[in-house]
């Protein structure tokens, strides 16, 4: 749905029709001419664009124009006259279609829409209802009800089904011992919030633990679509190929030999995208399209870099929709501008896992109605948690609970850290300090820890909250707090992200809040 910087194609008329006019940009071609990936644009007489749209392969082209002109103007269009200039529009592009193979595509096409134009939305294609980005595919959930539904059934429905975000990656190897036997292993990678904001990256290795060679490695990652590659490079690895999923992106690489000892590594970066679920509804009949918006960033000389994404959806069905929602999913890192949030727009917060939801919703939507929203956003400092839980021991069930949490502020290479206890017993909890910072001021000050280096201590036995502000540059991730009880030690693994400080779940100790606000006057 995102707009790209290609180079449009040339605009002409469509065939008898003075009061339309449209281009077709190629993006890529594959194998087969059926299939290319393409940018549809149509203009009104007055030059202005009525349809932006993008498409996978020459039927839906045709199809969704097809439609798009019959419903715009009220009338028919002769398939053998569209397919011809469909092939000379197509072969100035360097696109190799004769006239019966375009015609062949062009009755696909219609015979397409008169199935459609009978059953309603019984038979909704993405492509029916919004342009689908080049390397994304749409999720299609068919849901029906006997009943309108009230609001709050509406918002549990869309939240059980909007798009979910994840950040798991499922590895799997396979590979040809010295005995000519294949071998299998799968394993479960994290794509973890590097420090730069809006930035994430993932390293998959593969190390050879035999004394042998292996021969014939194949290694695959799969990549969520939540989240956007933008750069992928193994030295030991060479080229990669692609291919799309239900679960995201495949990406495979193939590797004659590894030597004993020797490691295979590959570096994927990434770019968070925007999940959307889009419900519709005619009568009872209910669907809801899943998919994704991914972010734009534009560098113009002499101001700051704006980053924003592109939230459309045209209804290409031959019917009225009784009931439009568009619902984009703003990820936890990200905030969106609030004057790109009008009166329509209705802002919903499901939590800590989820981010922030931006809903516009519209009734009796007709065929050819076109909703296009642009919004801005910027960076939300990022919140790093590390929480643990845990019983005194094993025969004492009560349980000790610590949480750190630290905060990237507005300000650049200034953090601030808060720790939160609750122990029956006398415990001691050792914050390492991480390399390249330093702490320089407590609140309270009075619980200012014993420090020796960048090790800081706190002896307590209740309850304990302080925040501190850590200034310089974090040069890796943040560590977890350890906790000591006796000789016993415990550590905090790493828990999800953290919603920013708006969000309507996560209350902010005060002290937490109090320096954040200090230190970015």
């Amino acid at each position: 749905m995102s707009y790209s910087d290609e180079k449009e194609a040339e605009i002409v008329k469509f065939p008898g029709i003075a009061s339309i006019s449209l281009s077709i940009t190629p993006i890529r071609e594959f194998e087969s001419f059926e299939m290319l990936e393409a940018v549809i644009r149509v203009y009104d007489e007055n030059e202005e664009q009525i349809m932006r749209q993008k498409a996978r392969s020459l039927q839906i082209i045709a199809k969704n124009l097809k439609l798009f002109i019959q419903n715009r103007t009220d009338l028919p269009i002769n398939d053998r006259r569209m397919s011809t200039w469909f092939a000379d529009y197509l072969t100035k592009m360097g696109i190799k279609l004769d006239e019966e193979e375009s015609y062949q595509i062009i009755k696909k096409a219609s015979q397409a829409l008169e199935r459609v134009s009978k059953v309603n939305i019984e038979l909704v294609e993405p492509s029916d209802l919004v342009s689908i980005e080049t390397d994304v595919l749409a999720k299609l959930i068919g849901l029906k009800s006997d009943h309108l539904m009230s609001e709050d059934e509406l918002n549990d429905l869309l939240e059980k089904h909007q798009t979910p975000v994840t950040n798991k990656v499922v590895r799997t190897m396979t590979y040809i011992n010295n005995g000519g036997i294949e071998h299998k292993d799968t394993l479960n990678l994290e794509i973890v919030p590097s420090e730069q904001i809006l930035k994430h990256s993932l390293v998959a290795s593969f190390k050879n633990e035999t004394e042998k060679e292996l021969t014939k490695v194949v290694i695959s990652d799969i990549i969520p679509f939540t989240y956007k590659v933008t750069d992928v490079t193994s030295k030991e690895g060479g080229k990669y190929k692609k291919e799309l999923l239900e679960s995201g992106l495949k990406i495979t690489w193939k590797v004659s030999k590894v030597a004993p000892g020797n490691e295979v590594k590959m570096i994927y970066n990434f770019e968070k995208r925007i999940p959307r679920t889009i419900y519709i509804r005619k009568n009872e009949e209910i669907r809801i399209v899943q998919d994704y918006n991914s972010i734009i960033v534009e560098k113009p000389e002499g101001v700051p870099v704006k980053r924003y994404f592109i939230s459309e959806v045209i209804n290409l069905l031959p019917v009225t929709l009784d009931e439009l929602i568009i619902r984009d999913l703003i990820p936890t890192e990200m905030q969106v501008k609030e004057e790109s949030i009008t009166e329509e727009t209705k802002s919903i917060d499901f939590g800590q896992n989820f981010g922030i939801n931006i809903q516009v919703s519209e009734t009796n939507v007709e065929t050819g109605t076109k909703h296009l929203k642009k919004y801005e956003i910027i960076p939300s400092p990022l919140i790093w948690k590390y929480s643990l839980i845990s019983p005194v021991s094993e025969e004492d069930s009560r349980e000790i609970a610590v949480t750190k949490l630290i905060e990237q502020t507005s300000k650049e290479d200034i953090y601030i850290c808060t720790i939160v206890a609750s122990t029956p017993e006398p415990c001691k909890i050792i914050c390492q300090v991480e390399d390249g910072l330093k702490a320089t001021e407590f609140m309270p000050s009075e619980l200012a820890p014993n420090a020796s280096g960048n090790t800081l201590t706190w002896e307590i036995e209740g309850k304990l909250t302080v925040s501190l502000v850590l200034e310089g540059k974090l040069s890796k991730r943040p560590q977890p707090p350890k906790v000591k009880i006796g000789t016993k030690d415990y550590e905090m693994p790493e828990s999800s992200i953290v919603m920013e400080r708006k969000s309507k779940i996560i209350a902010m100790p005060f002290s937490h809040v109090a320096l954040y606000r200090k230190v970015s006057r």
